[in-house]
């Protein structure tokens, strides 16, 4: 598709609707998650019994809060990912757009995983939830390194090599672990979908070593 004849004053308008959009998008996301959640119904209601009821939408509740955990992390990378840009182009939209399906996507395979939370010998619906999260984390390192490619000419200003793999390696983080995640299901099913908890931990602690490192190479050049 042929890249549209904009005036130059028109860019950031322009930037400015994919970004909304994409705002858009990931807010009907983020809110479809939550409409799995179904107040128990009991006839004759009792606070034991109704505890009960909780109790069974646990892992329910659990793969609720990865999965916002895991569409908000993926907006807030994608608003540091714009903040690099200042121009765009036809296959930087289309990126985007298929980013987003990946996103999208997201309440489905939660509302498959949360349907059958309780029957955790059940493989496919986590090994589909977890391709959902490899397809998102796939096609945000596809258009963070389209977006960073100095070639593309795309940038507010110039990226070192350093930062680019860091954001790369921050971008592994996600599927690495629940890969693992995966595997260590298949042996024990409450341990392996507890796996995904430390994300945050290792996004924040496990990195210090390369991110210490890309910064004084960073500076260095």
């Amino acid at each position: 598709m042929a890249q549209a004849g904009h005036s130059a004053n028109k860019t950031h308008f322009q930037l400015d609707r994919i970004s909304f959009f994409t705002d858009g998008v990931f807010a009907i996301a983020i809110t479809l998650l939550v409409i799995e959640f179904k107040v128990p119904v009991i006839e004759h209601p009792t606070d034991h019994l109704l505890w009960d009821a909780l109790k069974e939408m646990s892992w329910k509740l659990l793969g609720f809060i990865i999965s916002f955990c895991i569409v908000g992390y993926y907006w807030s990378v994608h608003h540091r990912i714009f903040g690099y840009v200042e121009k765009y182009t036809s296959r930087l939209i289309w990126l985007n757009l298929l980013f987003l399906f990946s996103v999208v996507l997201l309440p489905f395979t939660s509302g498959l995983l949360g349907e059958y939370a309780s029957e955790t010998h059940l493989l496919i619906p986590y090994s589909v939830y977890v391709i959902n999260i490899c397809l998102t984390a796939l096609m945000n390192a596809v258009l963070w390194f389209y977006v960073s490619n100095p070639k593309h000419d795309l940038l507010t200003h110039h990226i070192s090599k350093e930062r680019i793999l860091l954001g790369f390696y921050f971008t592994l983080v996600v599927p690495i672990l629940f890969i693992i995640s995966l595997l260590v299901a298949n042996y024990n099913p409450t341990v392996g979908r507890l796996i995904p908890l430390t994300i945050p931990f290792v996004l924040r602690y496990g990195l210090i070593g390369i991110t210490t490192r890309a910064i004084a190479k960073e500076k260095n050049n």
